[in-house]
């Protein structure tokens, strides 16, 4: 949250909902701001996000996947008035057991948006994936480029 380096790099990248785990959201602010200080002029942050939208078409409150000879049970939670999902993972291999807690505020694109805007950004632009695609009902992900 503190790390700021100005005007040192041509792009940030922030993947796979490594977004919103500040329990006050000025720190999400204050992590977006610090990005875009210490972007370059025309540098870029690339953000990938599961939103709020997306979550509303997908919501499971329990799932399960194997990878390997791990069995992962996940238990989700909305929170907040949707502006929070909490989970649960437990991790099965073998005769192990080991449970491991997950929290983090959820965006909606709007919000997104606003928040980038917000922290110094110029530009950005929405989409559903990362190849591009349109932010609609059928969007997998979402991603957002911010231009300084």
């Amino acid at each position: 949250m503190h790390f700021r380096r100005e005007k040192s790099f041509d792009a940030v990248i922030n993947m796979f909902t490594s977004f919103g785990y500040f329990e006050d959201q000025k720190d999400d602010y204050k992590v977006a701001s610090n990005v875009c200080q210490s972007l370059k002029p025309g540098g870029t942050f690339l953000l990938d996000l599961m939103s709020k939208e997306i979550l509303a078409r997908i919501f499971k409150e329990r799932d399960w996947n194997r990878i390997d000879n791990t069995i992962i049970l996940e238990e989700r939670k909305l929170s907040r008035n949707w502006g929070w999902i909490d989970s649960r993972w437990t991790l099965l291999k073998g005769s192990e057991r080991q449970e491991v807690l997950v929290s983090h505020r959820l965006y909606s694109a709007v919000e997104l948006v606003t928040l980038l805007e917000n922290s110094g950004y110029k530009a950005v632009d929405i989409y559903g994936s990362l190849n591009g695609s349109p932010y609609d009902h059928s969007a997998n992900r979402l991603v957002a480029l911010a231009r300084v």
